[in-house]
């Protein structure tokens, strides 16, 4: 049986210093020292520009139609939609964040003006006031709302009862007139047993206008067509936003306690764990991903992948800043433990242990 121990005299074996396995191990170790320097320091950053610059000369030549699939991307997007907002992460920043976004808005001292130019807020609201349609259908609905027409009779009965009962407290100061609105209080309380003002006559106006709440409703609403005009809802909201434009952003935002912020984001949370956790949710949500997904790739399926990049604000400056500002500490902290190393042994140890290189090694070692 041949003796599997490298000979003595013959250091050019193959396991010894000068055979395949010595010398694939020294090249090994050359090449992982090679590659810790050119993670390192400046070098790590000149790299970075080669690299960055490198991947984005064949991202010009590559159109996203040509490389991403239209279903491969769908399958993608909505699985990382899922995922990302179903998250453990995610979901436990809900409650913390918001109360964290609260004290940060109260504890600034920008005005509104300064934050939110008025140009803009114009031009949102000259938008909003002249859908007509939109205003239409919700009046409309109130209409058929049995909750809003009963909420809409009691408040027109309110209404009535306390302009009648202040036109009562200021007439009863005129010499006379108290004697005379006492003698006909007299006589409707001896008929109907109703005394005017206060509950009594708020709950016969109640039971009147009840009696005709959706006309009272309709008749509502048609007055709120005709007087509410776009003008008059341009007039107001812009007059509200100018009334507030001074006062700071902490000063607006206190108005709200950060438990009610925190008690509202955990609420709308919940409310979108609800319609993720339905099939009917779970469905609409995918075909929502789905049609923005296809949309942006029908709009650019011809465009090269650089320009994509640059478009969506990674531009090659942008992106060489990211890389060489949050790949170094992680990088360091994984030199320093040995981690890197050994992480790059692990992932070209294979190739100089292949038949392949360990051929090419002792073919180099043999006479010339």
């Amino acid at each position: 049986m041949t003796d599997p121990r490298p000979d003595p005299a013959d250091p050019a074996g193959a396991d010894g210093p000068d055979g395949p396995d010595g010398l694939a191990d020294r090249l090994l170790d050359a090449q992982v020292a090679w590659a810790l320097a050119e993670l390192t320091g400046e070098r790590f950053a000149a790299v970075v520009a080669e690299d960055v610059d490198r991947v984005l000369e064949v991202a010009a030549t590559l159109r996203l139609g040509d490389v991403v699939g239209h279903d491969d991307l769908v399958a993608v997007a909505t699985r990382l939609a899922r995922d990302v907002l179903t998250s453990p992460v995610v979901t436990g920043l809900t409650e913390p964040e918001a109360g964290e976004v609260h004290r940060t808005l109260l504890a600034e001292e920008a005005t509104l003006g300064e934050v939110v130019d008025r140009t803009d807020v114009e031009a949102l609201v000259a938008r909003v006031v002249a859908m007509h349609d939109v205003r239409d259908r919700v009046l409309d609905g109130l209409v058929e709302s049995p909750a809003t027409v009963q909420l809409t009779s009691r408040l027109v009965a309110r209404i009535v009862t306390d302009v009648l009962t202040q036109q009562r407290s200021r007439a009863e100061r005129v010499p006379g007139v108290s004697s005379l609105l006492s003698l006909g209080s007299g006589a409707v309380s001896r008929v109907g047993k109703v005394g005017v003002g206060d509950y009594q006559l708020d709950k016969l106006l109640g039971d009147a206008v009840g009696a005709g709440a959706q006309f009272t409703m309709r008749r509502t609403t048609a007055i709120v067509r005709e007087v509410v005009t776009d003008a008059v809802l341009h007039e107001v909201a812009m007059e509200l936003f100018d009334l507030q434009v001074d006062r700071s952003v902490g000063d607006l935002v206190g108005t709200v306690g950060e438990t009610d912020v925190v008690d509202l984001a955990t609420h709308g949370r919940a409310v979108l764990d609800g319609v993720l956790g339905t099939e009917a949710g779970a469905a609409l949500a995918d075909r929502l991903v789905a049609a923005t997904v296809g949309r942006f790739l029908a709009e650019h399926a011809t465009t090269d992948l650089a320009t994509l990049l640059d478009d969506l604000g990674l531009g090659r400056d942008h992106l060489v800043d990211l890389v060489r500002t949050l790949a170094p500490p992680v990088l360091e902290a994984a030199r320093d433990s040995g981690v890197l190393a050994q992480a790059l042994r692990d992932r070209l140890a294979p190739f100089w242990a292949s038949p392949e290189a360990r051929a090419l090694l002792g073919a180099a070692g043999g006479p010339a």
